[in-house]
């Protein structure tokens, strides 16, 4: 009977095959067993067997499996077959331990060919359980005693390189050695005990190193032979048989902590990993072997070079990609036990199943080059039974490192680490917190781990909680890494949203994912699962663009000359062990947004790792001279952009042929930069001067008397209407009303970081803000005692802004339901917010100028955001941009956004599986919304001549409608289909309905950063809105419509 859900669970059944007994069963306690059954061929029959699994949903063992994951999914979700062996002898393990000695040859030498990873010395371990020597009788036909066979076996090895040839003149033969001192054939430290051969060989000349950037695998063969002597009346007999076979792949590489580093192959490799759980929005934890492919694929695009088995051992597949593709594995054992968590790392009881499932684990996964380090699991405490898995393993396999969490933590509970534990080391190599702040791991390397003289590095085995819209602050984090010494990287929580796939239940088409409650299943976590970088359909959040840029390998600085027509780029290789010939790089010069000219670049030849090039390039020279670019930054008349990318195109860059633009784009990009060479010093509403004239312009501006409550500005066909005792406005061209409301906004669907709006008990949590925004009832602002004051062509308003809570009601979302509890029966009363100021003025184009200002309560802290909602036609389905991009962005998470002009589309508000915050852009410079023309999508045009050209160019048959900021202080934009309270009242995407008629912009002078507080730090204090004064200034202009 197994008890590990995740392990192999291997049950010999010869004795219970039998030609006329159909009901011998053998049961299991296994879930996902990769479940082997061991028959001897000699005793098969032509009769059926039948082979009965009972898999056991609960059990003894469901104590040291308490992850946080599906828990209730049973059955068996992996993979089941049956072999059979040789009868009397078969290979039953080989352990090869395939290490690199890096300490011969010096750091030139290792370079010098450019097979940059081959060294010498290197020994090769073999383990084998098999057995050696028998003497047997052989029975004549007629049962009775005949001659003697004597059966002896060998076992051969051989080495197959990356292209299938032998390593070694000779096939390896350990019966050959005379004695276990014989060096004679590259084998020594020869054993030969019962049924165990040990030996070790030195690989003649060079071998290619595994690593995560080249991941050169070996075949290692052993062969079993049987030698058969019979012994007759009046000769002897001998042949040979293979009797059984062993194929592995191994990869040859070292792994060694020294002076608070991670060395890999004697360079300190920074871990760029994620955790991960099995999951298919379809199978549950049943994955097809295309979805774990998947998963690992997108990880290598995406730059990541590590995975921790979350929460317990993986399929063998994603261990054999590994290998091949490129990735570093920590193996965790299947052992966590939330609910008991002092208890049974103390409970004798609970010893031998620890143990087991550790053993199983290492001996199962033991050749995987990709695995350099062993876990002993997750969130379980730390006591002797941790120490005896340390123990063990590092007794049977000492080429790789341990690591386990819980040893940093204090004796007994769950408290904030104490890196000062001093038997912490009888159960980590690592130190390995979970969720530490920044400050944290500064204060470790600056102060704790120079006075205590520690020497293992700080990996942390979870960082960055990914629910939601989350990952704020991963460059500040990274920032840290880069920086302090033995400060070495991390695993992000965690790699995918475990969401089920669900048919709408409104017969509408749509589909969502669920998660937990969805199924009437109690107790829950509800969305607490839905934590990964990629959605349950395995599409990238936005957060894998900003890690993808923050690992990437390759990094940039430029030079400009004096003269300003010349600039030199700086390139740092940043790879460990290869060079940059397998990419190319492009450059592209932007002015105001747009792209002017663009070329591809070859890398030096050869650049070995961690060094350093300077590269002119004659062709953004060239460009310069060109488009004057020399004037336009001394004069300060645009902003000027260098943008560089960088694409992998193996096997083509060391012919020396430079791709081009065209061709280059179709690889895949593996790091980008962006230089400002010039920012505009005047006109920063320019944009909507270049909108096309599409009527006859005259002088004519002119304000109307106050009619039934409205004021009214009209100029050239353009009119805005203001209610009175209101700040929100009607904006028209002609008959055609583009703007309906505008009103001010400091309200945002929350992010699960924010709170997660299903549990009620986060409520009063302090590092949640999210109740504190329903205290002050930001979700429904109102203005009062608004005053009005209108002259010829402008429009100010002052007013008090109050929160009105608990007037806004949300059905079924835990956390506001908590509210209206706690609030009672008590009167609505309103919180007194701050002041509300406003100047709206019509230029002579019909240009629409909004000028806000807010002066908000100094006492209020850590708000969503400070800003302003409009709502649009909802014909303005299609969208380009001059802002940050071209995906979304937010304070702390804006590293891998460029400015540029840019393509969007409205937003569905389903990026994410809970509907929350979405789709903002930084540094919004315009917005352009335009009707569908019936020909095509609205795209960003090519330059053409200059800049009022090319922006005329593409807008020319358009109706629509834009936004610019009339103000060096850039806002933040975003367009959706729904109000940030609609988004807050949904539970899942296919409740969220579209309003028919209308769009929503929301502009911001100030929005909150993300964080990762659903489970690690809050935002930074950095990235927090508070009280004080805030303003906005942006114009609007509608084009193209019949005035």
């Amino acid at each position: 009977m197994s008890k590990d859900s995740k392990l192999p669970s291997e049950y010999d059944i010869t004795s219970m095959i039998h030609c006329c007994n159909n009901n011998d069963t053998t049961t299991t306690t296994t879930n996902e067993d990769d479940d082997k059954y061991d028959t001897a061929s000699t005793t098969m029959t032509t009769k059926n067997n039948t082979l009965v699994i009972i898999a056991t949903k609960w059990s003894d063992a469901s104590f040291v499996e308490q992850q946080d994951h599906w828990r209730g999914m049973g059955g068996i979700h992996r993979s089941i077959f049956v072999y059979s062996t040789f009868g009397e002898a078969f290979v039953e393990d080989v352990f090869c331990k395939a290490n690199l000695i890096t300490t011969s040859i010096s750091e030139e030498e290792m370079f010098s060919s450019w097979n940059n990873e081959r060294v010498e010395g290197r020994n090769i371990y073999y383990n084998e359980e098999i057995p050696y020597t028998l003497e047997k009788q052989q029975e004549n036909v007629d049962g009775v005693g005949g001659v003697f066979v004597v059966v002896e076996y060998k076992m051969l090895f051989q080495l197959y390189d990356s292209d299938d040839k032998p390593v070694f003149d000779t096939v390896l033969d350990v019966t050959t050695a005379k004695n276990e001192k014989d060096n004679s054939l590259l084998m020594k430290d020869v054993h030969r005990r019962f049924h165990l051969i040990s030996f070790s060989a030195d690989v003649p000349g060079y071998v290619q190193a595994w690593s995560d950037e080249s991941p050169t695998l070996y075949r290692l063969v052993a062969t079993l032979v049987q030698l058969q002597q019979q012994r007759g009346d009046e000769e002897t007999k001998s042949k040979e048989v293979v009797v059984d076979t062993f194929e592995c792949k191994i990869g040859f590489r070292s792994i060694q902590i020294h002076d608070r580093q991670l060395l890999i192959n004697g360079q300190p490799v920074l871990i760029k990993g994620v955790n991960r759980h099995d999951h298919s929005p379809t199978g549950g934890k049943a994955l097809t072997l295309d979805e774990i492919r998947q998963d690992l694929m997108l990880m290598k695009e995406y730059n990541f070079n590590a995975i921790r088995t979350a929460h317990y051992p993986n399929d063998p597949y994603l261990y054999d990609l590994a290998d091949e593709m490129g990735l570093y594995v920590v193996d965790e054992a299947n052992i966590e036990c939330h609910g008991h968590y002092d208890f049974i790392c103390r409970e004798q009881s609970f010893s031998a199943s620890m143990l087991d499932r550790v053993q199983r684990m290492v001996i199962r996964d033991q050749n995987h080059p990709s695995i350099i380090g062993w876990s002993l699991g997750n969130e379980a405490g730390f006591a002797c039974n941790h120490t005896m898995l340390y123990g063990w393993i590092k007794g049977y396999d000492n080429s790789r490192f341990v690591q386990y969490e819980g040893a940093h933590r204090p004796e007994w509970r769950q408290d904030p680490h104490n890196y000062e534990r001093r038997d912490a080391g009888m159960g980590t190599d690592i130190v390995c917190p979970m969720y530490p702040t920044i400050n944290e791991i500064t204060e470790w390397a600056d102060e704790i781990a120079p006075r205590i003289n520690e020497t293992r590095p700080f990996i942390m085995c979870e960082y960055a909680h990914a629910m939601g819209n989350s990952s704020g602050s991963l460059a500040d984090y990274w920032k840290v890494i880069k920086e302090k010494k033995g400060v070495q990287g991390g695993f992000i929580w965690d790699w995918i949203d475990q969401g089920l796939l669900e048919l709408s239940p409104y017969d509408d088409g749509k589909s969502y994912f669920a998660y937990g409650g969805d199924y009437g299943d109690t107790p829950n976590d509800a969305n607490f699962l839905i934590n990964g970088m990629i959605s349950p359909d395995r599409k990238p959040h936005p957060a894998m663009l900003e890690f993808k840029k923050i690992a990437q390998s390759v990094d940039f600085s430029i030079k400009l000359h004096a003269d300003r027509n010349n600039l030199t780029v700086h390139v740092i290789n940043q790879r460990c062990f290869s060079s940059l010939d397998d990419l190319q790089w492009k450059w592209t010069l932007k002015m105001d947004g747009f792209v002017l000219e663009e070329g591809t670049c070859l890398f030096p030849k050869l650049m070995k790792p961690k060094t350093e090039a300077d590269i002119i390039v004659s062709a953004i020279k060239d460009a310069f001279v060109h488009h004057s670019l020399d004037t336009v930054i001394k004069m300060g008349v645009a902003e000027v952009h260098l943008d560089i990318a960088v694409f992998r195109v193996e096997g083509t860059s060391n012919e020396g042929r430079v791709k081009p633009v065209s061709e280059l784009q179709g690889y895949p990009e593996v790091a980008s930069e962006q230089f400002i060479l010039c920012t505009r010093s005047m006109n920063t509403d320019i944009a909507v001067h270049l909108l096309p004239e599409t009527f006859q312009q005259s002088s004519q501006k002119q304000k109307s008397p106050e009619e039934d409550g409205k004021f009214t500005l009209s100029s050239n066909y353009f009119r805005a209407t203001l209610s009175e005792g209101s700040t929100s406005f009607e904006y028209s061209q002609g008959l055609t009303t583009s703007i309906f409301a505008m009103r001010p906004n400091l309200f945002r669907a929350p992010t699960d970081n924010d709170a997660v709006k299903q549990n009620g008990n986060q409520f009063n949590d302090p590092s949640k803000p999210l109740g504190n925004w329903l205290r002050l009832g930001l979700d429904c602002i109102c203005l009062d005692e608004v005053v009005a004051t209108v002259d010829r062509d402008s429009i100010k308003t002052n007013a008090k802004l109050y929160g009105q809570p608990g007037k806004q009601i949300y059905p079924a979302i835990a956390l506001a339901e908590k509210y209206v509890s706690f609030r009672g029966e008590e009167e609505l009363k309103k919180v007194y917010l701050g002041s509300y100021k406003q100047t709206i003025k019509i230029d002579v184009d019909g240009t629409l100028y909004v000028d806000a200002l807010f002066e908000l309560n100094e006492t209020l802290a850590d708000l969503p955001r400070v800003g302003i909602e409009l709502e649009v036609r909802s014909e303005l389905t299609e969208t380009i941009f001059f802002a940050d991009g071209p995906h979304e962005n937010y304070p702390d998470r804006s590293y891998s956004s460029h400015a540029g002009v840019y393509e969007g589309s409205i937003s569905d508000s389903s990026t994410y599986v809970v509907p929350q915050e979405q789709g903002n852009r930084m540094n919004m410079r315009w917005l352009v919304l335009a009707e569908p023309n019936g020909k095509e999508r609205l795209k960003v045009p090519k330059f053409s001549k200059d800049i009022k050209t090319t922006f005329r160019g593409a807008l020319s048959d358009r109706k629509g409608l834009m936004i610019a900021s009339a103000s060096h202080d850039l806002p933040q934009f975003a367009v959706s289909r729904h109000t940030d309270r609609s988004l807050f009242s949904a539970r899942h995407v296919n409740e969220l309905r579209d309003d028919q008629d209308r769009i929503f912009i929301r502009v911001d002078s100030a929005q909150r950063g993300l964080g990762s507080g659903s489970c690690g730090p809050q935002t930074l204090e950095q990235y927090k809105v508070n009280g004080g004064k805030y303003s906005l200034f942006f114009c609007i202009k509608t084009f193209g419509y019949n005035s």
